[in-house]
């Protein structure tokens, strides 16, 4: 106790008489506004789509982000070896149907839109150890299933029979595909998960962009939910209202797909730029944007201590308000790249869980209009590019959850002057 103490009164007393230190030894902060940035609208490479939370289907037509296209690929599973429904000679289909159990949307949620449903011609496994990277399979064009002009509610259940259900999508499939799956009852097709997934390789949902031209809104489907599956109903000659359920499980390979066109937008000049940095950059989910912010004078810095290094962000809101359907993401996470061009996180990025990418979103009202701010601390990797122990790449900003998120922003770069400029604000320490 007696050391302690001592030990504690020396600290406390060092630290209140800083007359003690010589004056040529004060720490000095230095706050410094005069590093510029050069910011540019990039067209994303492509990104990982598979291992994703939710899939989607839809597409939008976006007249400041261009078009938008969200597919997806899934498997299904058995979940008992040796499915025997009975002699195939006595089984007779009802229907055939596809649940999907939703998990939201994005865009103008009362929009009709149409949708496809095709089989697989092409096996989705074995998934390659890093995952699908927005990739398409091989299907059969003719489809197994239609929704005409569909419009989802999300709230009202659904009557299956005497039961009711949880609201979700149902897509009734061909009559054909469902009397195909009944006549392998019992065969070698039926005696493993593995044998049926070489039979049936799943299916590929997607918009009907020629049905409905003019798509406005992406739907998310939770696709290992209990709503979620295919759904065989049939007869015999004996017995009615026999059913079964081929679900999607963790296990199975799903992917999502996505195409982007963003000719004729308020988006394609920027892409076309020349300038060394743009007053206006964009963020786009599911493949579609990033922005690249270089700091190109950093690099004049030389034996300081990094105190804070912040990147903020001012949205510009659209004159079109279709911002306010096609709303900002929650979140953006700042990257850089490797020596190959593939996006790795930073430092900065490890240390501020759980709030991934040091990206915190707050709202800020000038001229009586909201606008969201969004503020990411990169000093550890301004240290490190200062001392020299990684090499100065650029930064990019993207979207968080890219592969399953079509959220989107428009904000100020650099090449502007009023209060919407995206900002650096640095503060360093001198040192010998």
């Amino acid at each position: 106790i007696i050391i302690f103490s001592f030990l504690t009164a020396c600290k406390k007393y060092l630290f209140l008489a800083t007359n003690l230190l010589p004056a040529a030894d004060y720490i000095v902060a230095i706050y410094s506004y005069t590093f510029s940035l050069f910011t540019t609208t990039k067209l994303e490479d492509s990104i990982l789509t598979s291992s994703t939370v939710n899939n989607l289907a839809g597409s939008i037509n976006d007249p400041i982000f261009g078009k938008s296209y969200a597919s997806f690929f899934t498997q299904f599973s058995l979940l008992t070896n040796d499915v025997d429904f009975g002699s195939p000679d006595t089984l007779y289909i009802d229907s055939i149907v596809l649940t999907l159990g939703y998990a939201g949307s994005y865009g103008y949620k009362y929009v009709p839109q149409s949708f496809n449903v095709y089989r697989l011609d092409e096996a989705l496994s074995p998934k390659p150890e890093g995952g699908y990277y927005n990739k398409s399979f091989a299907f059969d064009p003719e489809p197994i299933g239609r929704k005409q002009n569909f419009v989802p509610n999300f709230t009202d259940s659904i009557q299956v029979g005497a039961i009711k259900i949880p609201a979700h999508m149902r897509i009734r499939l061909s009559d054909r595909l469902g009397q195909e799956l009944l006549s392998i009852s019992g065969s070698d097709s039926l005696a493993s998960d593995s044998n049926f997934k070489k039979y049936f390789k799943g299916i590929y949902m997607s918009p009907d962009t020629i049905a409905s031209p003019y798509g406005s809104s992406i739907l998310y489907f939770n696709l290992e939910s209990l709503l979620s599956g295919i759904h065989l109903y049939w007869h015999t000659p004996h017995l009615k209202s026999l059913s079964y359920v081929i679900p999607v499980i963790s296990t199975d390979v799903r992917t999502n797909y996505f195409k982007t066109n963003h000719n004729n937008s308020a988006v394609s000049p920027y892409l076309q730029s020349k300038l060394s940095s743009d007053s206006i950059v964009f963020l786009q989910g599911i493949g579609g944007l990033k922005t690249r912010v270089l700091i190109p004078s950093i690099s004049s810095l030389k034996n300081v201590v990094i105190n804070k290094a912040e990147i903020v962000i001012t949205q510009v809101n659209d004159d079109l308000r279709t911002d306010s359907i096609f709303t900002a993401p929650l979140q953006i996470v700042c990257v850089t790249s490797d020596s190959s061009g593939k996006d790795i996180s930073i430092p900065d990025n490890l240390e501020t869980f759980p709030e991934f990418g040091g990206a915190s979103v707050k709202k800020v009202t000038i001229d009586r209009k909201s606008y969201v701010e969004y503020h990411f601390s990169i000093a550890n990797q301004i240290q490190q590019i200062i001392d020299g122990d990684t090499e100065d790449r650029g930064l990019f900003l993207i979207m968080y959850r890219r592969g399953e998120l079509p959220d989107r922003l428009m904000m100020g770069g650099s090449n502007r002057s009023d209060f919407r400029k995206m900002k650096f604000n640095l503060i360093y320490t001198p040192i010998k």
